[in-house]
């Protein structure tokens, strides 16, 4: 196998811990089980031991030499305060997005957000990612992999989780898109904060409904 090929089923390992932390599958003390990841993705021990690495310099597991990998301990304010700096560098793009998105543009983010408005199930995930991918073009290649980074360590499928994630996002879109018209770019800043501020206070109240924190 090419190292590549390892490289690539780590990355894959990666994302499927991860997302299973996040969206509070695996609980704060939980020993990681290679054996069920090895059957539930089909890989060898190799990828995996690697993966473990990389989510334990995340902060997401504790890796302990011949005890194996375990859940960290990650609180409330962990989740919260990860959100709020995803919106500090996000608010930025926002603000660059008043100044620099074209008419055309800020026409087809509109459009994006009325499709999301009329979007059920997993489409509200995939429409979500267009809107704010579209504000990102304003933002230099260098804040745009700092964002992807960023965003990587939010729960995936937040939206099938969160009770009234979609309602409380068209209102965050609508605020952010009207700063944006008005080529306002502290109101946009400001909008892309809260909103992403709102969406973390909600994804710390679904981890916790979910029993992501009892007996942590």
């Amino acid at each position: 196998m090419s190292a590549g090929r390892r490289g690539g089923l780590a990355d894959e390992i990666v994302a499927y811990v991860r997302g299973r932390i996040l969206a509070g599958d695996m609980k704060p003390g939980e020993k990681v089980d290679q054996d069920a990841i090895a059957e539930a993705l089909d890989v060898s021990r190799s990828p995996i031991r690697e993966a473990l690495v990389i989510l334990g310099q995340e902060g997401l597991l504790d890796v302990t030499p011949r005890r194996g990998a375990f859940v960290a301990s990650i609180t409330r304010e962990d989740v919260i305060d990860h959100y709020e700096l995803f919106g500090l560098v996000s608010g930025r793009v926002a603000a660059l997005a008043a100044e620099r998105l074209s008419d055309s543009e800020i026409s087809e983010m509109r459009l994006i957000h009325e499709r999301f408005e009329a979007a059920t199930g997993e489409d509200h995930s995939k429409l979500n990612n267009e809107f704010h991918r579209l504000i990102n073009t304003a933002a230099s290649r260098r804040t745009r992999w700092l964002l992807r980074h960023l965003e990587r360590s939010i729960p995936a499928g937040f939206y099938a989780f969160t009770p009234g994630w979609t309602e409380q996002a068209h209102t965050g879109h609508d605020e952010i898109i009207e700063a944006i018209t008005r080529r306002d770019a502290d109101g946009a800043r400001r909008a892309m904060e809260e909103h992403l501020h709102a969406a973390g206070v909600a994804a710390a109240d679904a981890l916790a409904e979910r029993g992501f924190w009892e007996d942590a």
